[in-house]
């Protein structure tokens, strides 16, 4: 009877213990399940990749500001560690040079415009990055 009592506890742990794993997978623990993304690119739609020179939170919302409203970019994304603009954007309403030339009209060199020096000078001291030599 002893063994049959330790037996039918360890059943019930060891139940209780996959009860509470599937629960966890299916998502009751407060996190939503986040669906596939699948994002619907216009006619003529790509995505550039290229070095922005920033520091800081302050950059990326420059950064990512400085094209938020142009017309024919459809989003952009830099990444404060890799100084890396990602934009996704219709190559026929907007080139990628005009793209980089809107970045660094905000102050921001990027690989091929360097900003004004009087832009770069009014960015706040946590924005003034090492700037690369021209």
């Amino acid at each position: 009877m002893k063994y049959l009592s330790q037996i039918l506890s360890l059943g019930f742990f060891l139940f209780l213990a996959i009860q509470v794993q599937a629960q966890h997978d299916h998502g009751s623990h407060g996190h939503k399940a986040e669906p596939a993304k699948t994002e619907a690119m216009p006619a003529g739609g790509v995505t550039d990749i290229f070095m922005v020179y920033g520091n800081c939170g302050m950059c990326e919302r420059r950064i990512e500001g400085a094209l938020s409203k142009v017309k024919g970019v459809h989003s952009a994304d830099w990444d404060v560690d890799t100084k890396v603009l990602t934009v996704k954007y219709d190559d026929t309403a907007i080139s990628l040079d005009d793209i980089k030339k809107k970045v660094a009209e905000a102050g921001h060199d990027t690989d091929k415009f360097r900003a004004k020096d009087e832009v770069y000078g009014n960015l706040p001291g946590c924005c003034q990055y090492e700037r690369p030599k021209s």
